[in-house]
C-alpha cells in the first residue's frame, strides 16, 4: 500500500486513496502446508488506463510482495544447539524426509488494509518525506470463533510505527519457530528452548525499492537465518532440522514463489 501511494507520488498520479483487501486460503503442497492469497487492490482518483497498470506493477512488485511471489529473498541457514555446536546448513539438502508430526492447519481468514491518509508526512518544501501509515484488520475463523487482530505499520516518523517489511520478517522468525517446535524431537520447554533470529541484507532503502517497484524489477535481498535449538547434533539432527525448516509454510512462500492466487486493481 505504501509502496504505491509513494510512486504515485513520484509519478504526478492523481491517487487520491487506496484500500487492499485480501482472501487468504490453504493450499497443498507436496511436502507441507502452504496459503494463497487472492488480492483486490482499490485505487481512488481521476486515474487513467496506462496509470493504473503502472500502479498495479508496483504493487506487484512491492518488497513484501516480491519476498512472497517472486522469490526475491535468497535465504542462508544457520544452526546453532544449546550445546554450543554450529553448522551452517544453506543449500537446504533435497528429499529429506519430514518429521510425521503434523502441522496446525492454515485457517481461511482476511484482511483489510486502510490507509490513513492524515498520515502522510512532507517537508519544509512540500515534499513528501513519509508515505503515512496503514490500519490493517486480520480475521480468521478459529476452532471455536472468529478472531480479528488490528496492526498499525507504514512509512513514518521513527519510532511511530514498524515497516512493512520488519513485520513480514517478524512473521517469517514466528512461523519457523512455531514450525520447529512442532516438529523437532526434542522439547521446547525451558531457557533452553527454540528461537529464531534473522538478518536481513540492506537494498538501498525506500527510493530503490519503489523504484524497483514501479519498474517491475526483482530486488534480491539476502537473508541470514540463525536457528536456536536445544540439545547436541545427536538429540536434535540436522537432517531433521532441515526437513522441519523445509515444512515452514512462509518458507514455502518465499521458496516457491506462488502464494499469489490471483489479483486485481480496480479504479473508483
Amino acid at each position: 500500500m505504501v509502496t504505491v501511494v509513494g510512486v504515485a507520488y513520484r509519478g504526478r498520479i492523481a491517487l487520491e486513496d487506496i484500500k487492499v483487501d485480501f482472501e487468504v486460503e490453504p493450499i497443498e503442497l507436496p511436502n507441507g502446508i502452504g496459503f494463497g492469497v487472492k488480492e483486490v487492490v482499490t485505487l481512488k482518483g481521476e486515474i487513467s488506463e496506462t496509470e493504473r497498470i503502472r500502479l498495479q506493477r508496483a504493487s506487484q512488485f512491492c518488497p513484501v510482495g516480491q519476498a512472497l511471489t517472486k522469490g526475491s529473498i535468497q535465504i542462508d541457514d544457520e544452526v546453532q544447539w544449546s550445546s554450543g555446536e554450529v553448522r551452517a546448513v544453506s543449500p537446504l539438502l533435497e528429499g529429506l524426509q519430514p518429521s510425521g508430526a503434523e502441522l496446525p492447519a492454515i485457517r481461511p481468514g482476511s484482511v483489510h488494509a486502510r490507509y490513513l491518509l492524515d498520515t502522510k508526512e512532507y517537508d519544509e518544501g512540500g515534499d513528501m518525506v513519509h508515505e503515512g501509515e496503514a490500519k490493517v484488520y486480520v480475521t480468521c475463523e478459529n476452532l471455536t470463533r472468529s478472531s480479528l487482530w488490528t496492526v498499525l505499520a507504514g512509512h513514518s516518523s521513527n519510532g511511530w510505527v514498524p515497516g512493512p517489511f520488519p513485520l513480514a520478517t517478524a512473521a517469517w522468525a514466528a512461523s519457523t519457530a512455531a514450525t520447529l517446535s512442532q516438529l523437532l524431537p526434542q522439547g521446547t520447554e525451558g531457557a533452553d528452548g527454540i528461537s529464531v533470529e534473522l538478518a536481513m541484507a540492506a537494498r538501498g532503502g525506500r527510493d530503490q525499492a519503489q523504484g524497483d517497484a514501479e519498474a517491475g524489477l526483482v530486488g534480491r535481498r539476502g537473508a541470514l537465518r540463525r536457528v536456536i535449538v536445544p540439545g547436541t547434533p545427536h538429540t536434535n539432527p540436522i537432517e531433521v532440522i532441515q526437513a522441519a525448516l523445509q515444512r515452514d509454510p512462509i518458507t514455502l512462500a518465499y521458496r516457491n514463489e506462488g502464494v499469489l492466487l490471483n489479483d486485481e486493481v480496480l479504479v473508483e
